[in-house]
């Protein structure tokens, strides 16, 4: 099953929450009701590993953006539990965004990817640039970033998205959240098989180009989270 939308939600308990509560509403019912969607084809939970906040990631591959204004799903908001409820009202942030994707992978994936065993390291870069340099993001990315890390040793897989939209945020913090405006227009996720890929000589290269380094010093944002596989549930 192809996929070709992007649900991303980062979340935090907080104070209010203790994590192996947050964590056992998320795995034993919140994705098992997504899951049952046959257009949800894989779910997989992160959990930071760069000490930055919010500390859980969850992204829902998606056959489409539009199924999330269909039913079945759009009438789980309506049939919440009790115990869901409860989770919500004390949790302090679910960040929620949609993406389409960008473009088709640019290289295939690594030979012998699993679907159903991402990372287990994951990167996230969210980056906006001057509409003025889009064209320059995009064409570096396709020629250069990432069939540079493609040759990495761990690289596992690379995908891009476009922002289509964002929230509902929920949470004591999402006010502060919305504060801070729209995120960035473009992100990018790179699975990988080890932490050791950072320290090697061609991943060094593929971060610290010339024209990388043009386009990260021109950015308005580059903003970088690294987390580590928590579970992947994959549609039979």
């Amino acid at each position: 099953m192809s996929q070709l939308g992007l649900l991303f939600v980062f979340g935090e308990p907080g104070p209010n929450l203790a994590d192996a509560e947050f964590n056992d509403w998320y795995d034993n019912e919140h994705v098992p009701l997504r899951m049952a969607i046959p257009t949800f084809p894989r779910t997989t939970r992160w959990a930071a590993v760069d000490g930055q906040r919010p500390t859980y990631l969850a992204t829902y591959d998606l056959t489409s953006c539009e199924i999330l204004e269909q039913p079945p799903y759009n009438a789980l908001a309506q049939t919440r539990s009790l115990r869901e409820k409860d989770v919500l009202a004390r949790a302090e942030l679910l960040d929620r965004r949609t993406y389409d994707l960008l473009e088709p992978d640019i290289v295939p994936a690594a030979e012998g990817y699993n679907a159903g065993e991402p990372g287990p390291y994951f990167i996230t870069l969210q980056a906006r640039v001057r509409p003025e340099i889009e064209d320059d993001l995009n064409r570096w990315y396709h020629e250069e970033h990432i069939p540079l890390l493609a040759k990495v040793p761990g690289w596992r897989r690379s995908r891009r998205y476009v922002l289509r939209d964002v929230g509902p945020a929920s949470g004591t913090g999402a006010g502060e959240l919305e504060a801070k405006g729209r995120p960035p227009k473009y992100l990018a996720v790179h699975e990988w098989e080890s932490l050791a890929s950072f320290e090697t000589e061609e991943f060094r290269h593929a971060t610290s180009t010339p024209w990388r380094m043009r386009l990260f010093e021109g950015a308005e944002v580059w903003d970088r989270r690294l987390f580590n596989v928590m579970r992947t549930w994959v549609q039979e």
